[in-house]
């Protein structure tokens, strides 16, 4: 020992390096816990089903993505157009345009991660049926992953602006999941549809993101960190991401809303919440079983028969904004 050094001067070295290493421990943990909830965000962004090639619709009776066929005329013999509805900034989707013989016009909106393909199976009942239909891709792959609806709504404003552009003045809506959620957003924000069929949308997308597992799981702080990232990947805030909300303004418009009685990925409440927010023009078909999106495939004639009811009731009849019946019906 330097017989110079002042009794105890080694104290406060040790103090400072007790303070460094309790420092260097908070910032790893700091780091460990932004490095967790950042990843749980990045995969609301790019979920695994779009890596995949698949799209959010599950259950016993949804088929696998390559059972799917190659177009309408393959799929039910119907001539179609194939082309691009511009979104803006060199930017568009696929789709479809199915000549029908009658005056009013449909529009299909795929779930998250689906194209024009996923809807052929509703294509075909409606084509039976003499509409004229307009299928769309949803834009969601792997390499932009997806906002849940929100980004993708410029798709839907825009496919409705193409088929006024060739001359409908009546348009029907029906979207699955992701597409039923965009469809209702953009009525409330000012479109036109005459009548939606709305198959197993969210009611509320921070609340559906609350419930997937990896988050649910999460104690209340990370959990809200995690929900604060995903917001910033998604280039919004989940919290105004809303369709029961905006099922309250959706216009003259009359809304079917379908959904499984045990849906796993969104409740029953949702689809009760969005009918009920839409009043005297809301209906609500509580289909049995646990499954997501997958009625038209589980039940695929009494689907069309629900669906083309209702739309001869709202969009073939002339246009009425008074009270109809709204009683919640079940198999």
């Amino acid at each position: 020992m330097n017989p110079s050094s002042p009794k105890g001067a080694g104290a406060p070295r040790h103090s400072r390096r007790f303070a460094l290493i309790g420092g260097v421990m908070i910032g790893l943990a700091a780091l460990l816990w932004l490095g967790a909830a950042t990843l749980v965000a990045y995969r609301l962004k790019y979920p695994g089903f779009l890596e995949d090639g698949r799209t959010d619709v599950y259950g016993p009776a949804a088929p696998a993505g390559l059972a799917l066929p190659a177009d309408p005329r393959k799929a039910f013999g119907a001539d179609f157009e194939s082309v691009k509805i511009h979104l803006g900034r060199n930017r568009s989707v696929d789709a479809w345009v199915i000549p029908g013989k009658l005056a009013a016009a449909m529009l299909l909106v795929p779930p998250a991660g689906g194209t024009r393909r996923t809807m052929i199976a509703y294509a075909k009942f409606l084509h039976a049926t003499g509409y004229p239909i307009l299928a769309i891709d949803s834009g969601d792959d792997p390499q932009t992953g997806t906002t849940w609806g929100w980004n993708e709504r410029t798709a839907v404003l825009s496919a409705a602006s193409e088929l006024r552009r060739r001359g409908f003045k009546k348009i029907g809506a029906l979207g699955v999941s992701e597409g039923a959620a965009e469809i209702i957003l953009v009525q409330a924000a000012g479109a036109s549809f005459d009548a939606i069929v709305a198959d197993s949308p969210y009611a509320s997308l921070a609340r559906m993101f609350m419930r997937v597992p990896s988050i649910a799981g999460l104690n209340p702080a990370l959990q809200q960190t995690a929900l604060w990232e995903a917001a910033f990947f998604l280039g919004h805030s989940i919290w105004k991401v809303n369709p029961a909300k905006a099922a309250r303004d959706l216009g003259p418009a009359a809304i079917l809303v379908i959904h499984h009685q045990g849906d796993r990925i969104v409740p029953i409440s949702d689809a009760e919440a969005i009918s009920s927010a839409a009043g005297n023009r809301g209906e609500l078909w509580r289909v049995p079983g646990d499954g997501h999106g997958d009625a038209i495939f589980q039940a695929p004639e009494e689907y069309a028969a629900r669906v083309i009811k209702f739309l001869e009731e709202n969009l073939l009849a002339p246009s009425s904004s008074g009270p109809r019946n709204t009683a919640s019906t079940s198999r």
